[in-house]
């Protein structure tokens, strides 16, 4: 007995010096894999110190230690050729690297919310190495493969529809390598005025949700369970009064097809030459220009030269294609006015300190201003959390109009961007008998915009969202997408001095009857797009993108409902002396790829192999598609390089304290989770040692 009694308390022992051994060993884990994590990261980050850096380097200061990242040159060359409403546009990046080690060269950049990307080379010494579209994985296989062998090579993928990321591999010491991108996008056109729109910063984004494991790129951010590429559409953000040292020139060779006036940008000091007819020449005018805000370019047709109909036409491959760009008459009302129930969403997080807060206080405001007196609102600031102003809407009489100012005029943007929980309120304040409109106004600042665009299609009933986007980046892929799927539509305001008139026109808008189930009629066999046609409001074109399969001489008939009338406008589709432009079938099949992307984030499973090849067919970037450029030397045997990635200026406006301290925490001092996991592995064979341990013991006792 004496020996059971003995060998219970040696298994009892055993028992907690095994526990306590497995919590010294787990503690000696994390810290060694800390300890291991931080040195990889500087191994990959690129840390060096002052002293180890050739003189004309580049370098990004990492932290208070003396340590620094070199980086490769980067300058931006952007020539825009706009043709009637068709835009052409050539991106230059290039890389140059003055460093002594060959470098990866890793830069998120923005590229316009509806661009059809449609080719990509890699120049080095004025040789062109043409890119090749593939299946997102393949071309990253491609392209990793290239960079192990010691090749030159460069991937181009896409994160979001306005966010990219290109990756260059083995750029050589005094090697300049320029990264090439076409795209091809329409201009947009409203009540007379055509703008053109050039994103020059990924502005940084709010991550929600909880983060988890790993991390799919080398942004601040982790990735989280509600925004899985978080680290992807992160990347480094300079503190205020650096600046990256990207220099960004920007070409624009303009022919109008029409007479036009007022060329301006509100966004940029221009320059304006017109020496040939009809054409004009726009330059930057400070060629020293910071990428830290939006290109706007803004120009009016000639007074009494309105288009109200336009046609474009191109063919490839035997088959014919065009846009039609038409304004059908809308009847402003003048009677039967139906009472509007306008529930004001506006974002009061971080990101719209300062500049962008003021513009969305006096767009409300010019608003609020503008209600009838039979119509009722209601107030939903968001940042961390939403607040009402009313636990249900009011009535618009001047004793709440004046409240309703009086609480906006004292809210402070701070904290970050939850958004979803605002919303679901609004398109829940829905008032029977009444028109429900909701005015989003924000800066659109956040990564998670699949979920807000799903939770809109799920939640919007028969109400009708506007978006107003706000300050000097707005994130347009969100806000274009919530108008879309809101029945709504997208109003941008680049500059307090745009209020009241962009205020004015939307307005107009939610003042006037809409055209709903617009469609367009044509006899051809055709592939129309989008599809359906979103609902129209007053001074607003339809735009229409075909692919015809036969010979079509003839009129199309343009339908729709106005206040439950049926109207009809004959327009002689292909009548109008179209403008050739090669660029059309790249825009039909842009337009195809976002119908079928909606198709597939509504849970259509064959909406993926769909996009993918119809990308390859045209070849065109996409979600699941990307470019790869490979050049067939090796410059590199070891195949061993200092890998940067190209930091962001600051957005113009953004306070970047109030943004950051409030966000999701900036994991700018950690590394990607891609260590081994060997402490790992040897804590559970240690686990298995002391297993067999005790069972040997237990062995020993039973023979005895």
């Amino acid at each position: 007995m004496k020996k059971i009694r003995w060998s219970r308390l040696s298994l009892i022992s055993i028992v907690l010096l095994f526990s306590t051994l497995t919590s010294e060993i787990h503690h000696t884990v994390l810290k060694d894999e800390n300890t291991q994590l931080n040195e990889l990261r500087k191994k990959l980050q690129n840390h060096v110190k002052l002293s180890d850096i050739n003189e004309g380097t580049l370098v990004r200061k990492i932290d208070d230690t003396g340590s620094y990242e070199i980086l490769p040159n980067l300058n931006t060359l952007v020539n825009i050729n706009i043709d009637g409403m068709v835009s052409t546009t050539t991106v230059d990046q290039v890389f140059t690297n003055t460093s002594a080690d060959p470098i990866e060269a890793i830069y998120v950049f923005p590229l316009p919310t509806n661009a059809a990307v449609n080719d990509m080379k890699m120049i080095i010494n004025d040789r062109f190495i043409q890119g090749k579209i593939q299946e997102k994985q393949e071309a990253r296989e491609t392209y990793e493969k290239a960079k192990k062998e010691g090749k030159r090579a460069s991937l181009t993928e896409q994160n979001r529809p306005n966010i990219f990321t290109n990756t260059v591999a083995n750029i050589m010491p005094g090697d300049t390598l320029i990264v090439r991108l076409q795209f091809v996008d329409k201009l947009h056109y409203e009540k007379g005025e055509f703008r053109l729109s050039f994103p020059l910063v990924v502005a940084p984004r709010y991550i929600p949700g909880r983060e988890v494991t790993g991390y799919s790129g080398n942004g601040w951010s982790f990735d989280t369970e509600k925004v899985p590429d978080a680290s992807q559409i992160t990347p480094p953000v300079l503190s205020p009064g650096m600046r990256s040292g990207n220099i960004v020139s920007i070409n624009v060779t303009l022919k109008p097809g029409l007479n036009i006036r007022n060329i301006h940008s509100n966004s940029h000091e221009i320059s304006i030459t017109n020496a040939i007819a009809d054409t004009y020449q726009i330059k930057l005018k400070n060629k020293d220009e910071i990428p830290n805000r939006d290109f706007i370019l803004e120009y009016t047709a000639a007074k009494d030269n309105e288009p109200t109909a336009a046609l474009f036409t191109s063919e490839l491959d035997g088959d014919d294609y065009f846009m039609l760009m038409a304004v059908p008459p809308i009847q402003k009302n003048t009677q039967n006015i139906i009472p509007r129930n306008i529930t004001f969403v506006i974002d009061v997080s971080g990101s719209m300190d300062g500049q962008s807060m003021e513009q969305a206080k006096s767009g409300f405001e010019y608003a609020l201003d503008k209600l009838h007196t039979e119509d009722s609102f209601n107030i939903i600031p968001f940042s961390n959390h939403f607040d009402l102003f009313s636990s249900s809407p009011l009535s618009a009489n001047v004793e709440n109009i004046e409240r309703g100012k009086n609480y906006v005029r004292n809210l402070n943007a701070d904290g970050g961007t939850e958004a979803l929980g605002a919303l679901i309120a609004a398109m829940g304040m829905q008032q029977p008998d009444y028109l429900n409109l909701i005015i989003f106004l924000t800066d659109g600042s956040v990564g998670n915009e699949s979920r807000i665009i799903s939770t809109i299609n799920r939640h919007l009933g028969k109400s009708r969202l506007f978006s107003v986007g706000i300050g000097s980046a707005p994130n347009s892929h969100l806000l274009e997408q919530v108008s879309r799927h809101g029945k709504g539509s997208f109003t941008y305001i680049s500059s307090p001095s745009e209020v009241n008139e962009k205020m004015g026109n939307l307005i107009a808008k939610i003042d006037n009857p809409v055209i709903t189930d617009l469609k367009l009629n044509i006899l051809a066999q055709s592939e129309l797009f989008p599809d359906p046609l979103p609902d129209l409001f007053i001074n607003e074109p339809v735009v229409v993108f075909g692919k015809l399969r036969e010979n079509y001489g003839q009129t199309g008939i343009l339908t729709g409902r106005v206040n439950d009338k049926l109207i009809s406008l004959d327009i002689p589709v292909f009548q109008l002396g179209g403008i050739e432009s090669s660029g059309i079938p790249y825009l039909w099949a842009r337009k195809k790829i976002d119908n079928l992307t909606t198709k597939h984030r509504l849970g259509d499973k064959e909406a993926k192999p769909e996009i993918i090849d119809l990308a390859i067919q045209y070849n065109l970037m996409s979600k699941f598609t990307s470019f790869v450029a490979v050049e067939h030397k090796i410059v590199n045997p070891k195949g061993e390089m200092l890998s940067s990635v190209f930091p962001t200026d600051l957005a113009k406006g953004l306070n970047f304290d109030k943004f950051f301290s409030k966000n999701t925490s900036i994991q700018l001092a950690e590394l990607p989770q891609t260590a081994t996991q060997y402490p790992l592995y040897i804590l559970i064979g240690l686990i298995f040692i002391s297993l067999s341990l005790l069972l040997n013991i237990r062995y020993a006792f039973a023979k005895v």
